[in-house]
């Protein structure tokens, strides 16, 4: 869903004449844990059972610990909205996740049926905090049909600001505007 996001918000930043050139004006601070926790969930739901066999409850903790991670660098770079909408998002997610055994529960319209990564399951009656799992379905006409979260929804937003915002025309940059160019 993310993805989504981005690139319309490209799009959307190119129609206001803004630059991919401009983000590099912005310093987020401790970024590099944003790939760590990325490198973290990939390990931990698309690589196990594939490269590598872990058991639940590593495979929960090191779910979990991808998250801790992603808190660090965006509780330091809050005074951004984008982010405090982007860590609103990923707080929801975390949530539900670590509520159902470090999954996210998938609740499916009636008649469809899909396929899981292991950071996902179908939920049921035994899942906890239902009303921050996927239960928002984006059905056709929707390119890419899905079931997202309430969290999934801040994210999006979060990262479609984050974007126009990076690729703003001008910006203060150490008290000194900063202009494209």
């Amino acid at each position: 869903m993310i993805i989504e996001g981005v690139v319309l918000s490209i799009i959307v930043g190119y129609i206001r004449k803004g630059r991919l050139a401009n983000f590099e004006h912005i310093k987020i601070k401790v970024w590099y844990l944003i790939i760590l926790s990325q490198l973290l969930q990939i390990v931990a739901i698309r690589l196990n059972g594939y490269v590598i066999h872990l058991d639940q409850q590593v495979f929960y903790s090191m779910h979990v610990i991808s998250y801790v991670v992603l808190f660090v660098p965006l509780i330091m770079n809050y005074k951004m909205l984008s982010m405090k909408l982007f860590g609103t998002g990923t707080f929801l997610n975390f949530i539900a996740i670590a509520f159902n055994q470090g999954q996210m529960p998938v609740f499916l319209p009636e008649g469809v049926n899909a396929s899981f990564d292991l950071g996902h399951v179908l939920g049921s009656a035994q899942t906890r905090v239902y009303w921050l799992t996927d239960i928002i379905p984006l059905l056709k006409p929707y390119p890419l049909p899905k079931v997202i979260s309430v969290g999934d929804i801040f994210l999006l937003v979060g990262a479609f600001l984050f974007v126009q915002y990076g690729m703003g025309e001008k910006r203060m940059v150490n008290g000194v505007r900063v202009s494209k160019s």
